[in-house]
């Protein structure tokens, strides 16, 4: 198993450097609100490799962009079905927010659905909604996670807590992709309640509506 650690040492071959790896991974817990040690988390290589492909759905730009900050924090050269320490393409998402905005970031995550694989049987919205946290949960691992919660209300609408690490317009983005893609009519995403990971918070909700 791949280590946080052993993932900084291979990237980097001093004390001094291994230093200043290490800090600006621990930086992605200064953008959100979500309280929990990342330490022992790890996410299963074809989920960097979606977002490598959301972002060429973008634009190659975009594309390339993802592919270098992931190699700057050490991730080259993506297994499948390897593991990897959450905090470098959590680490990646931040730099592009940061960079790029709260737009381009929503619109990566609205483009991941289209680059991942639903099972054959998941016809409706709202099951496809419940399904993003087991799908969640079988890309990530660790004691610490999160989790993405979905809550019907009414026939075409619903709640989503999000509870994770992830930004938050790249949850939104998300969200709004796995709605469209099995909705037959327009989808609308809008945040609700009274917290946001945005601003230190642990969750943010957002209310989805198929019309």
């Amino acid at each position: 198993m791949a280590t946080l650690n052993s993932w900084i040492k291979r990237l980097v071959g001093s004390a001094d450097e291994e230093s200043q790896s290490s800090d600006e991974l621990q930086a992605v817990d200064d953008r959100i609100g979500f309280e929990a040690s990342l330490e022992d988390a790890e996410v299963i290589g074809r989920s960097p490799l979606s977002y490598i492909a959301a972002g060429e759905s973008i634009s190659s730009f975009v594309g390339k962009q993802i592919t270098s900050k992931l190699a700057e924090y050490g991730l080259e050269e993506i297994e499948p079905d390897e593991w990897y320490p959450l905090q470098v393409p959590l680490a990646m998402l931040y730099d592009m927010r940061d960079e790029y905005g709260d737009v381009r970031m929503r619109n990566m995550g609205q483009n991941v659905p289209e680059h991942v694989e639903f099972p054959p049987d998941l016809s409706e919205v709202d099951n496809a909604l419940r399904a993003i946290d087991t799908a969640y949960h079988q890309n990530h691992r660790g004691s610490e996670i999160g989790s993405y919660e979905f809550q019907q209300e009414g026939p075409n609408a619903g709640v989503m807590t999000c509870e994770n690490p992830y930004p938050c317009e790249f949850d939104k983005g998300l969200i709004k992709g796995v709605a469209k893609k099995f909705a037959d009519n327009p989808v609308q995403v809008e945040e609700v309640g009274d917290q946001c990971r945005s601003d230190g918070d642990h969750r943010c909700e957002y209310r989805v509506e198929w019309l």
